[in-house]
């Protein structure tokens, strides 16, 4: 067993989690303050052979379809923002930081300007390059992932924003609408006969938590449509369930939001993007058997419900863009076996399994990480009467159903996953219950409390 650096000690973690500069200077000349905007796609499908760590065994076998990221660019005249989403599984710490980071040099704004989520597919990769660094001085170590790719990925990803700054379009009108996608989302905590809880994993055949209520979700799907005039230049989806239907074997693809963006781009001619809401306890179990044709099923309904939001859609001008943003400081778990000293003994160890190494590796990067920059940041637009709310980890339905209570008139979007090194993000309640995802959330009490602060220091 080789001993692992301490937190704070040690190159790969001065060199990876250094605060970045966040000043900020203008992205455009000054002019117009009319709004424009333009989007941009890329594909960041990584080679097959790469380490996929959902997935088992844990690299890529094969490609089914490309991994995109889509993204659209908003300016007002005198600057600009970015709204990106990836056909990744999760982006964590100095992964998430880069090719934020890329995005804002080439636009030549504050990094604070650039939202990177992730859709959060499982046949995906999971980025950390903080992890990484620390895997490398391990022996046998469980890679997850190819540093000089993801470096490649972030120079095309910013090459094509800064494209898209050339293809700016006059955006005049806002419009928004939601439609109930049937059959699809359930809360993954399901309150067993004996009073434990019980998993209703993504994928689910258990006769009994199949039978179960749906329990607490968000059913409505919300799109948000920019205008120039009568013209849509861009459709963003928002729904709140773990995306996928049938994953594991290595076969990359962007599952069912991919199946059903990718169906109605081509239907309509107007780009689509979709973004995952506060989907930490929400998965299609109840109604996914894990099989290729629940895929097609629920990519389906998926289509469906975008596209009855898109009949609900009103409009209106649009003129300005609101941009604000807060932050939350996660405090830390205080479990023995959430302690960085466990961590470090495990990924120390190759005869652990190689999840339990890879976990170690990636919590002891988000306590490195929190070390160095305590804060995370969350952000909110608005346009007209859409607010579009950003949130990082995995958050549960509860923080998302929590902001909307706070502006009831306004259309509130949430996309969740940016910032996914604090893992799950779960309520007070779900620590004392149990349950899967307390035992892979890395932050603890009273990160509720804190969430919700910084919710309503947006919203309210």
């Amino acid at each position: 067993m080789q001993a692992v650096p301490a937190l704070g000690a040690g190159s790969w973690l001065e060199a990876a989690s250094a605060p970045k500069p966040r000043q900020s200077s203008p992205a455009l000349a000054p002019g117009s303050s009319a709004l424009r905007a333009a989007v941009f796609s890329c594909d960041v499908t990584p080679p097959v052979g790469s380490p996929l760590e959902e997935c088992h065994p844990p690299v890529a076998t094969s490609v089914e379809s490309p991994l995109l990221a889509k993204g659209v660019i908003l300016s007002d005249g005198r600057t600009c923002y970015a709204l990106c989403s990836f056909d990744y599984c999760e982006l964590r710490t100095a992964a998430h930081d880069l090719f934020r980071r890329k995005i804002a040099e080439v636009l030549q704004v504050n990094e604070l300007q650039v939202e990177v989520h992730c859709v959060h597919q499982h046949d995906a990769p999971l980025y950390d390059t903080n992890a990484e660094m620390l895997v490398d001085l391990m022996p046998s170590p469980p890679h997850l992932a190819d540093l000089g790719f993801i470096e490649s990925a972030a120079d095309r990803v910013s090459a094509a924003a800064q494209d898209a700054l050339k293809r700016l379009q006059s955006l005049t009108h806002v419009g928004w609408g939601k439609a109930q996608v049937e059959k699809f989302a359930s809360n993954r905590r399901v309150r067993m006969p004996d009073g434990s809880i019980g998993v209703r994993y993504s994928s689910c055949t258990d006769p009994v938590l199949v039978a179960a209520p749906e329990g607490l979700t968000d059913p409505w799907l919300r799109t948000i449509t920019l205008f120039d005039g009568q013209r849509p230049l861009v459709r963003l989806h928002y729904y709140a369930s773990h995306p996928q239907s049938y994953y594991g074997k290595g076969q990359m693809n962007p599952d069912t939001p991919g199946l059903a963006r990718e169906r109605l781009e081509k239907e309509e001619g107007v780009p689509q993007i979709y973004f995952t809401g506060c989907a930490g306890n929400i998965t299609a179990g109840k109604y996914n058997d894990g099989s290729p044709a629940a895929r097609v099923q629920l990519a389906d309904r998926l289509y469906q419900g975008m596209k009855g939001a898109i009949a609900a859609t009103q409009k209106e001008k649009c003129s300005a863009i609101k941009w604000q943003t807060a932050e939350a400081r996660f405090p830390l778990r205080t479990d023995p076996d959430f302690s960085a000293s466990h961590f470090r003994e495990v990924l120390g160890d190759p005869q652990q399994l190689y999840q339990e190494r890879t976990k170690s590796a990636l919590a002891l990067a988000w306590y490195g990480r929190l070390q160095v920059w305590p804060e995370v940041d969350l952000t909110c637009y608005g346009l007209g009467p859409v607010r579009i709310l950003h949130l990082p980890g995995e958050a549960f339905i509860e923080y998302q159903l929590y902001a909307q209570s706070l502006r009831p008139g306004d259309f509130i979007a949430t996309a969740a996953y940016g910032e996914l090194g604090t893992g799950y993000i779960c309520t007070e309640k779900a620590f004392a219950e149990g349950g899967y995802e307390p035992t892979q959330s890395f932050v603890g009490p009273p990160s509720e409390a804190r969430l919700k602060a910084a919710i309503h220091e947006l919203l309210a």
